[in-house]
């Protein structure tokens, strides 16, 4: 199979690019995807319209929240394109919440103003669906549920095209395009406690990696504070934390609201810190039944319970909980990965023939982000590669030639390898780190790795050497980041002078390190 442009990856960042394609050209685009990953979680996104807001004091939000680590002409088209999207939205038939006194907007954590928007509580899947429609009544769109790519395939210096698993035949194909844009999402499902969906591994990172990327920002992972861990069929389910602008409060195993030893503004902190000083009150005096804290919402006025956070005190009415009455439990869970492709303003990676978007890049949020930024970022860097992708396209680039081949069945089970990468994770990367954890995580890396032996060939294998390779770079940055900064938190953290970014680029098969200034 070949293609004019493919695109990797099903959330609403892939189709927004898709759609940018398709609407001003006649290019003919495949886009594949093994689900919608974290987009059809996407509540709301930073909308800098309400009073006393700008795109100027967004921007200046944006870069603290990262510890000033973030790209800053990534923030600034971030910023800038968002007052774009109010148009976006009429195209597609799509308004944003608003009552009598304007649009509906509510404050997260990090931000100076309420500045969360949102479609109905259900922004992710309200786009994803007006947009398919768009899609999908082209003669030049083709979209496949089945296939899952696991390595770019190159011609010199220049991808084109993509190494694939198909499901539905049990078998191996690379398909051929003139131009690849990388939308696979972030790697937070590596994490054995996490938000994010089954569909989310480390395929996208492994395979910027290999094709030659500036991998950046690996160390930085943001864990949602406020994920359940009970009831079991709620576990890894975040609670929106603009919550605690409205009365919610944590409360250790014993009622005491732990968090105002950390900060006089209590719960109203940034996530890296509220994760840590969950982390931190559980060490120190012990857990809830569940291994977590108490979430007590109970204060927050009965109107929201009807509106805006409905959602929320349905989800657990459904498992007999009223959050209007009672504490839930909650604990911290891998949410955003930060890190990623470093890509520019324009989503291009320095890579001939491949872009790359969402969470799948770094540069963007820095060292922490922005509540709001992760939704936001899909709309704006999904639209903008889809329009580099139309002025970058190429008629005369090569396609890779299509094959075709078996699926190797493993020989040997791996479930065991996974489950100890996940715990390998949990315990060397996980909220609270040090050299002695990074060390030994980087080391078990490589022992599982060659455990694993020759993974082409093998989806299965194929699926977690990706995952290991992602693991072992993003343990690798956090290794070399010697100070606590933003969401990547050192016990053993070293003043460092001068801000510094880490990249690390694939040179002969082996993980090259340096740093840029920031």
């Amino acid at each position: 199979m070949t293609t004019d442009i493919l695109i990797i990856g099903g959330g609403l960042t892939g189709i927004a690019a898709a759609y940018e394609i398709i609407k001003d050209s006649d290019l003919e685009v495949t886009l594949l995807q093994c689900g919608g990953g974290a987009s059809p979680y996407i509540h709301g996104f930073c909308l800098p319209v309400g009073e006393g807001d700008s795109e100027e004091l967004f921007y200046a939000d944006s870069m603290a929240s990262g510890y000033q680590q973030s790209r800053a002409s990534l923030v600034k088209r971030l910023c800038h394109d968002s007052l774009t999207l109010q148009d976006y939205f009429a195209e597609l038939g799509l308004s944003v919440d608003a009552d009598e006194n304007g649009y509906r907007l509510i404050k997260s954590l990090g931000s100076s103003v309420a500045r969360i928007a949102g479609i109905e509580n259900h922004t992710g899947p309200a786009m994803m669906s007006r947009l398919r429609k768009r899609l999908n009544s082209s003669k030049n769109y083709r979209e496949y549920g089945n296939f899952r790519a696991l390595e770019l395939v190159k011609d010199g210096d220049r991808v084109c095209g993509a190494y694939c698993y198909d499901k539905d035949t049990d078998r191996f194909c690379t398909i051929g395009a003139k131009l690849v844009i990388l939308a696979t999402g972030g790697f937070g499902k590596l994490f054995p406690e996490s938000t994010n969906s089954a569909d989310i591994g480390g395929d996208g990172c492994a395979m910027a990696y290999l094709a030659g990327a500036k991998m950046t920002d690996m160390e930085f992972i943001q864990f949602e504070p406020s994920a359940a861990v009970w009831p079991p069929e709620l576990v890894g389910k975040s609670i929106i934390t603009t919550m605690f602008y409205e009365g919610a409060v944590l409360r250790g195993k014993d009622g005491n609201r732990f968090m105002l030893r950390y900060s006089e503004d209590g719960e109203r902190v940034s996530k890296d810190m509220q994760s840590k000083c969950i982390c931190d009150e559980i060490r120190r005096n012990g857990a809830t039944e569940h291994g977590g804290v108490w979430f007590d919402a109970t204060a927050v006025p009965q109107a929201l319970w009807e509106g805006v956070y409905k959602l929320y005190r349905n989800r657990y009415l459904a498992y007999g909980i009223d959050m209007c009455k009672e504490p839930v439990e909650i604990a911290p869970a891998a949410h955003t990965t930060c890190g990623g492709a470093l890509i520019d303003e324009n989503c291009r990676t320095g890579i001939p023939g491949l872009l790359a978007c969402g969470e799948v890049t770094g540069g963007l949020h820095g060292a922490n982000r922005l509540g709001g930024n992760a939704g936001l970022e899909t709309m704006v860097f999904g639209r903008v590669a889809g329009q580099t992708a139309l002025k970058d396209f190429d008629p005369s680039a090569r396609p890779a030639t299509a094959t075709d081949e078996p699926n190797r069945a493993s020989e040997e089970d791996i479930a065991d390898l996974r489950m100890a990468l996940q715990f390998l994770l949990r315990r060397n990367l996980g909220v609270i780190r040090n050299e002695k954890l990074l060390k030994g995580g980087i080391e078990q890396t490589d022992v599982l790795l060659s455990f694993l032996g020759d993974h082409k060939g093998c989806f299965e294998k194929h699926r977690l050497y990706n995952d290991l390779l992602t693991a072992k770079i993003a343990l690798l940055s956090a290794l070399e980041r010697k100070e606590s900064v933003g969401c990547h938190y050192r016990e053993d953290s070293q003043k460092e002078e001068l801000p510094y970014r880490i990249i690390i680029q694939n040179k002969d098969g082996q993980c090259a390190l340096s740093k840029e200034s920031v």
